[in-house]
């Protein structure tokens, strides 16, 4: 089992995710919009327009949230700030 949490800020609020295997748990808001931009990189492999306005979000695999490195990737760009991060994770 692989898992990692990030601890930070977003929108002014402390929160937290934790990914275990591909999946999300942690602030029900920010798990909501990891899973949306999840579905947002998928759309924007296929749409070159689209892509020009989140070249970060580009470079992650189609579905990042079965990949360690990715969903921290994705987990950071989310956040406005990271404060702390443990468990198992690669960086980007």
């Amino acid at each position: 089992m692989t898992s990692f949490t990030v601890r930070g800020t977003r929108n002014g609020s402390l929160v937290h995710v934790t990914w275990t295997d591909g999946a999300l748990t942690g602030d029900p808001p920010t798990v909501d919009l990891l899973h949306t931009q999840a579905e947002l990189v998928a759309v924007l492999h296929g749409d070159p327009h689209a892509a020009n306005a989140y070249p970060e979000l580009v470079a992650l695999p189609e579905d990042p949230l079965t990949d360690s490195r990715a969903a921290y990737r994705l987990v950071v760009h989310v956040l406005d700030s990271v404060r702390e991060t443990t468990g198992d994770r690669e960086d980007a």
